[in-house]
């Protein structure tokens, strides 16, 4: 199965679904910052396996030719590439008797699925960051940290894992004498990100990064006198976005013990976890013919009732896909940023 080119995210499936249900879960998941429903494309295919091809090299070969003569046949080879779809199910389950309590300050299962979805966008950001099914969750997608570092293996360039270099963001370096460089060193390389996601003018683009990342690089290009291509402005729901050239800043978050960052400020500077001082910025194109993924089925939530015990009341969550990396530049992380 290949996988379409044209795909909506979870939020344009959500406005134009007539049920109620699934717009508001969807809404809620985007409310509580879920990449999932609020960043990634998403085709609908019934298919548990996505086949494609990206061009890895093996171009077809230009030949010149005199005049008077005949062309030259050429062709070229595309490296075909397979992912697999996951599933997300979840009951919840609420006993009648709070349900039907009269003293009741919040209905339990709005209360519930509430607090599911809040853990759920907690998760998939996790996921989509840091999973890899070496010590990860087998079940889920593998993220794109894992990814970039196995780039031969995922059909990355291995010039999209970018060392900054230690480039030193402390706010105690921030001074006017650092200002020039360092600031300037931070656009040159948020530069190099976006060329390497294959575009250079960052359309399409989110830079995923921690809170403390986002402070920071607006900091820093705001001592340099000018905006160096940061900008605020806001979406078509009035909330502000905060952009570097065409390119989105956004914070993925923390885990679901909303304590530990799912980005952290701890990586050594290898890139590698520890317990260090530096940070990453991961960068993903969207844009058509990039970085999209496939759903078997829209998003399915049900009201199943008073199930057949007869005493508790449930809530079917339900919904099955995977990532689809089309191209081969639509991922890359810039590492090696000193930030403590």
């Amino acid at each position: 199965m290949a996988v379409a080119t044209t795909a909506v995210n979870l939020m344009q499936y959500a406005i134009m679904s007539n049920d109620v249900a699934v717009q508001a879960i969807t809404m809620s998941l985007i409310d509580n910052g879920s990449i999932m429903a609020r960043d990634i494309p998403f085709a609908t295919k019934k298919s548990l396996i996505a086949n494609g091809v990206r061009w890895q090299g093996n171009l077809p070969t230009v030949n010149w030719s005199p005049l008077n003569a005949e062309g030259t046949t050429t062709v070229g080879t595309p490296t075909p590439f397979q992912e697999n779809a996951y599933t997300l199910r979840n009951y919840i389950d609420v006993d009648k008797w709070l349900v039907e309590d009269e003293n009741q300050i919040q209905e339990p299962r709005e209360a519930q699925t509430a607090a599911y979805l809040k853990g759920q966008a907690y998760n998939f950001n996790n996921i989509f960051v840091n999973n890899n099914h070496a010590g990860g969750d087998v079940n889920a997608p593998v993220g794109i940290r894992y990814r970039l570092d196995n780039a031969a293996a995922f059909g990355i360039p291995t010039a999209n894992k970018i060392d900054a270099g230690g480039l030193d963001l402390r706010l105690a370096t921030l001074t006017a004498a650092a200002t020039k460089d360092g600031g300037n060193a931070l656009l040159e390389y948020l530069d190099q990100l976006l060329w390497s996601v294959d575009s250079p003018e960052g359309d399409g683009v989110i830079l995923y990064m921690n809170e403390v990342m986002k402070r920071r690089l607006g900091t820093a290009l705001r001592a340099l006198g000018t905006d160096g291509g940061y900008s605020i402005t806001t979406d078509n729901y009035g909330r502000s976005v905060t952009k570097y050239r065409n390119a989105t800043l956004m914070d993925v978050g923390y885990l679901a013990d909303q304590a530990t960052r799912i980005i952290t400020t701890t990586e050594a500077a290898t890139g590698l976890n520890g317990a260090s001082t530096f940070t990453s910025i991961y960068a993903v194109n969207y844009s058509p013919g990039h970085f999209m993924g496939w759903q078997f089925d829209t998003l399915n939530v049900q009201d199943l009732g008073l199930i057949n015990n007869g005493v508790i009341y449930r809530t079917l969550i339900d919904w099955a896909g995977g990532l689809f990396p089309q191209h081969t530049r639509c991922l890359a992380r810039l590492y090696d940023i000193k930030l403590a």
